[in-house]
């Protein structure tokens, strides 16, 4: 077993009861597929079960981490189940291992795990959905600040046959009408419940009550860029956000032009755009 191996073993032992109990029951099964002898699978089934739970709070903490990221999308969640648990299954689904074995992010997986609920019905709350994916974009884009490029002074023309696309942690997302509406509510609601966090067992206490109304023939249009805190939104113009879209990969000016013609967005109008984003370093020349 290589050390990574056994380290990401763990801590999918770590988290999740349901499979410690399906590891030591049935061991072939757990284990398949991964780099263990028959000589490493006997000594870990000598550990003690019950060592695993040995930090009844660890779920815990980490859940109020996940939660912070995406504050919004959870309390929308709870408001709907009124169940922890439902977020705890979590740890016990195949996104949260999957990131672990594959060293992936809990995060981005913790949102695909919502997000898959959503899509088969378990949850039902119309708001979540582009709530969730904006909320996602934004982690994203955090994660993507860490890698650094080398931005070029720009030359005094744009030849079409040279390569952009964004720098880390800037994107774009189309997002229905209310999203920003939904979001103010919720950290409102928040806010006021965080000042007496004991409040929520009253009758009386706020409640979460009357989400701005789904508006999926409106489109509101978000620019992500970096920030000295992060990353912050833009609100942009529906030809942006057509032509800014094709720079997730680098394609170059050529390309761009050709594919927002085809959204209906002008040459010169994509040129201006182009420019003013590479300017501003949204994009950058690669």
């Amino acid at each position: 077993m290589s050390y990574h191996t056994l380290q990401h073993l763990t801590v999918r032992l770590l988290f999740d009861e349901k499979f410690v109990q399906y590891v030591y029951e049935n061991p072939d099964n757990a284990l398949s597929g991964l780099d263990v002898t028959n000589q490493e699978k006997q000594q870990l089934l000598a550990i003690d079960r019950r060592a695993w739970g040995y930090d009844p709070l660890r779920r815990l903490r980490t859940m109020r981490t996940l939660v912070e990221e995406f504050k919004v999308s959870t309390t929308i969640v709870l408001a709907e189940t009124k169940k922890l648990a439902f977020l705890e299954e979590f740890f016990s689904s195949q996104a949260f291992h999957q990131s672990i074995q594959e060293r992936g992010s809990m995060g981005l997986a913790f949102a695909d795990y919502l997000s898959e609920r959503f899509r088969k019905g378990e949850l039902k709350t119309p708001q979540l959905s582009d709530v969730l994916r904006l909320e996602t974009l934004m982690a994203r884009s955090r994660r993507n600040l860490s890698q650094k490029v080398q931005i070029p002074i720009l030359p005094d023309i744009l030849r079409e046959d040279l390569k952009i696309k964004f720098v880390p942690g800037a994107d774009v997302g189309a997002f229905q009408a209310n999203t920003i509406a939904t979001i103010q509510k919720i950290e409102k609601y928040l806010f006021e419940v965080n000042l007496m966090p004991a409040m929520v067992l009253c009758d009386d206490a706020p409640r979460l009550t009357n989400l701005p109304m789904v508006e999926a023939k409106k489109k509101s249009y978000l620019l992500c860029v970096p920030a000295a805190n992060g990353v912050s939104l833009v609100n942009i113009e529906k030809a942006d956000y057509l032509v800014l879209i094709e720079a997730r990969s680098a394609l170059t000016i050529r390309q761009v032009i050709e594919r927002a013609l085809a959204s209906g967005v002008a040459k010169a109008k994509t040129q201006e755009i182009i420019a003013r984003a590479l300017e501003e370093q949204t994009l950058y020349l690669c």
